[in-house]
């Protein structure tokens, strides 16, 4: 039996490419521009290449679930959210940072905001209804039960 993807899958996996390339190109054109070579300007490479993948995740699968941990230090609850398209988990949201610094002799201030969108492919059919999210110490833990069918296509094969 051959594994094909069906036309949705496909047109859902080149519109979340091209969202991200347009992500990229965005950044690109608004970034520093007015900071003498705005093309290698250090905040810009940090900005499209290491916020291209904010949050880190893992995608576990067992027998009966698939768990996704997102790392999303500094963020609140308030700051993002999560949501579940097909076979597809969307994190979306805005990181936010603000510090500063005031001394006798100086004062420092700094602001980066920045929003992001991680669109992660399952590896099989979910329910939906009984996801589970829990966000404690800048991660995100998400449980998503496995369908009875995801749970029944797993053959086990013995080698000799």
């Amino acid at each position: 039996m051959r594994n094909t993807l069906v036309p949705v899958q496909i047109k859902e996996r080149l519109n979340d490419l091209r969202q991200t390339v347009n992500n990229w190109f965005d950044r690109l054109l608004t970034s520093r521009k007015d900071s003498g070579n705005w093309l290698t300007h250090e905040p810009f490479f940090f900005d499209v290449f290491n916020t291209a993948t904010f949050p880190a995740v893992d995608v576990e699968e067992s027998d009966d679930e698939v768990i996704i941990n997102a790392e999303m230090p500094g963020l609140s609850e308030k700051d993002f959210e999560v949501e579940l398209q097909g076979q597809r988990l969307i994190l979306r949201g805005e990181k936010k940072f603000q510090q500063e610094k005031k001394d006798r002799s100086y004062y420092y201030a700094e602001c980066q905001y920045g929003s992001f969108s991680r669109v992660i492919p399952l590896p099989c059919e979910v329910v939906a209804e009984k996801a589970e999210a829990k966000y404690k110490n800048g991660v995100l833990n998400i449980r998503l039960p496995k369908s009875e069918s995801a749970k029944a296509h797993r053959v086990r094969i013995n080698v000799e």
